[in-house]
């Protein structure tokens, strides 16, 4: 311990420095604005959240260049927690009724949908997405 430095100090400084954190912030905030009642509030957070999604999405598409895009995509939606069924290489079936835990990154159902939807775009900018009966099917165009 350094000069005048105590344990009771040491802990609390770890305790608080835990406590303001990554995201334990900018989480709770951005949920609690995607909940505002207002109409055009939660239009310009979903409308943020998609286009941070798809730039993600692309970033991903241009790093994994002729890998198997799909298992990419798989590998986010099993990371968090969205149900899905793979069709081979040309579809993919997403159910949009998926729940969030309180502590998830995406952090409320309006962001993780937009966000999800939008890193999709990004990721398959070729294929045709078409949405029915709580579910969003992704097709490839050939």
């Amino acid at each position: 311990m350094g000069f005048g430095s105590s344990f009771a100090r040491d802990w609390t400084i770890s305790k608080t420095s835990r406590f303001f954190g990554k995201n334990q912030i900018a989480l709770p905030l951005i949920a609690r604005i995607a909940e505002d009642p207002s109409p055009v509030i939660r239009e310009a957070v979903a409308r943020h959240t998609y286009s941070l999604g798809q730039d993600h999405g692309a970033g991903f598409r241009e790093r994994v260049e002729g890998e198997d895009i799909l298992t990419i995509a798989e590998s986010f939606l099993i990371t968090i927690g969205v149900p899905y069924e793979r069709k081979g290489n040309t579809g993919i079936t997403i159910r949009t009724d998926f729940s969030l835990p309180d502590d998830h990154p995406l952090c409320c159902h309006l962001v993780a949908d937009a966000y999800l939807r939008g890193l999709l775009a990004g990721l398959l900018p070729d294929w045709v997405s078409e949405e029915a009966d709580g579910v969003i099917r992704y097709r490839q165009v050939k």
